[in-house]
């Protein structure tokens, strides 16, 4: 047996290169000297099992030569035999072209594809409910109808309104996340597609899908909140509206389930989040509200059944403002109810595990400084999940007292004005809360991708190189042309002592032709060294890489 040689472990730019490669990690010296970029060094295995692997891939390279006929099997399939015995289709067909037909067939039907990428519809989903769903949390977080996605998701049928309606919302998030046009575009035609399949299940029998479809509607009304958010603009949360009717349309016995009481505590959050903005007024609640029993006790379960009296607050004072008589006895309720709902709230806070509050942080990077910090406050929280419900939380009781702040300003006058410098005062706190999170939300920019660091790589300055050699060039070429110049000179003026007062220096054409072209060849490629060096120092152009950014 030949001896092959000890097998090269380093990377693959200097096995091109034939050169030797220190191997040091991450990357080799060569490579970083050079400006190239390292792709690392084999696995051991492979090396080890080296003539394993090329004589396996020598063996599929020569299988793949041999040329087998090809059946067309629709053709088979489509066209009819005709009926005869056993005996004639023996007789007709011999056992060895029987054998050969059933090992192609075979052969066909178990061919594997030698591409394995996923379809787009999996990787975008896919990343969609990994980036976005499968997040650690604190088990005091309620679990919402995007928590239960994934696994309803597994089960619906391809095309069906909950796996269309999963799709728009997916290419959306991706879209706004990585910035691909072509993503937004699928967003818009799936939504579209949902809408309609959405509406030919609503006018069918929905005895047993009523679930499926109240996700999907609670997917087109998230749909339809990122197009409010991407053209800064409210939202028309028409689709919520239709959630609150389905949701009025089930039976009692429709709403045992897990999965509804999930669904019907999403329809509650959303019209919790819709009664918060004073711009415009609340949506119509569902007949029974809160619409579902309570869930098992936890921080952000107990914040949802006390911000359910938000909604029926907001009503009221929405009819308050529609009749416009400013009965004392009508204001002084109203009061009395935004300060029950506001000291609910306050108390949720104290029922808090030591965890869940807030903590300021000891050290802010510079990229968040730079980023921007309101009054130079940075809180930090457990996780996201947390600083969400603190937030929820501060927009609730905002709400509430910007109410009591208009009931204070309508009462008649004999009212303490501390009571309405407090409420401001509580108002900018809660606001400046809000701002303390924000930092936290965004994250540092500071941290390596890599850890340990990769070392920088140095870029050879190649453009001050030609600049200074096209300088150089340029300085001896216009040397030379000036001294064959002042030898031409020096040719023709005749000597001190001569018999002829008209003299004529001895001369050749051709060499002077020669020499001249010479001398303007010089001067014009070392100008055009010169000029293109400046130019590419100007622009800091040092290879083709730099270029293309151009």
């Amino acid at each position: 047996m030949v001896y092959g040689g000890k097998p090269s472990t380093g990377c693959q730019n200097c096995r091109k290169r034939r050169i030797k490669c220190d191997e040091t990690r991450p990357h080799c010296r060569a490579c970083v000297r050079t400006g190239r970029t390292c792709p690392g060094y084999p696995d051991p295995f492979d090396v080890m099992l080296r003539d394993q692997v090329a004589f396996h891939r020598k063996k599929r390279h020569t299988s793949s030569k041999v040329s087998t006929p090809k059946i067309e099997v629709e053709s088979i399939r489509s066209s009819p035999a005709p009926v005869v015995s056993n005996d004639a289709l023996i007789s007709t067909r011999p056992s060895a072209d029987l054998s050969q037909t059933g090992s192609v067939l075979r052969t066909a039907q178990q061919e594997v594809p030698r591409g394995l990428a996923l379809p787009t519809d999996d990787t975008v989903t896919a990343m969609f409910f990994n980036s976005y769903i499968y997040s650690p949390r604190d088990p005091l977080i309620l679990r919402g109808f995007m928590d239960i996605l994934p696994d309803v998701f597994c089960y619906t049928q391809p095309g069906s309104h909950l796996h269309v309606g999963t799709l728009a919302v997916s290419y959306f998030s991706v879209a706004a996340w990585t910035g691909n046009r072509s993503f937004l575009q699928s967003a818009q035609q799936l939504f579209v597609k949902a809408v309609a399949k959405t509406r030919e299940a609503l006018q069918g029998d929905i005895t047993h899908n009523v679930d499926d479809i109240l996700m999907t509607i609670l997917l087109l009304s998230t749909y339809e909140e990122f197009c409010a958010i991407k053209e800064n603009r409210p939202s028309r949360r028409t689709h919520l509206r239709g959630a609150v009717a389905l949701v009025n349309s089930k039976r009692p016995e429709q709403r045992s389930s897990i999965i509804s009481l999930i669904l019907e505590n999403a329809v509650q959050v959303q019209l919790i989040k819709s009664s918060k903005g004073l711009a415009y007024p609340t949506m119509q609640t569902p007949n029974q509200w809160p619409p579902s029993a309570p869930v098992p006790q936890s921080a952000s379960s107990q914040l949802l059944t006390i911000t359910s009296e938000l909604v029926s607050l907001r009503q009221a004072w929405d009819r308050f403002n529609e009749e416009g008589t400013n009965h004392v006895h009508d204001i002084q309720e109203i009061l009395s109810r935004a300060y029950s709902l506001d000291a609910n709230l306050e108390a949720w806070k104290y029922a808090l595990p030591e965890h869940w509050k807030p903590l300021p942080a000891v050290y802010v990077p510079q990229s968040v400084r730079e980023a921007g910090m309101y009054k130079n406050r940075c809180d930090c929280y457990t996780d996201l999940w947390m600083a969400g419900t603190w937030n929820f939380y501060r927009d609730s009781r905002i709400v509430v007292q910007n109410i009591i702040l208009r009931c204070l300003r309508i009462l008649p006058d004999g009212v303490m004005l501390e009571h309405i410098q407090e409420t401001i005062n509580l108002i900018e706190t809660l606001a400046l809360d809000i701002c303390a999170t924000v930092p936290y939300i965004l994250g540092s920019q500071t941290i390596d991708e890599f850890d340990p660091p990769l070392p920088k790589l140095w870029t050879p300055k190649t453009n001050l190189k030609l600049l200074l050699g096209g300088l150089a060039f340029f300085t001896f070429s216009i040397y030379s042309t000036r001294r064959a110049m002042n030898r031409k000179l020096l040719a023709s003026v005749p000597p001190y002592y001569t018999s002829s007062v008209y003299h004529k220096p001895k001369v050749s054409g051709g060499a002077e032709a020669f020499e001249a072209l010479h001398l303007a060849t010089m001067n014009v490629l070392s100008f055009g060294m010169m000029s293109a060096g400046g130019a590419l120092y100007a622009l800091d152009i040092n290879g083709v890489e730099d270029m293309r950014k151009f």
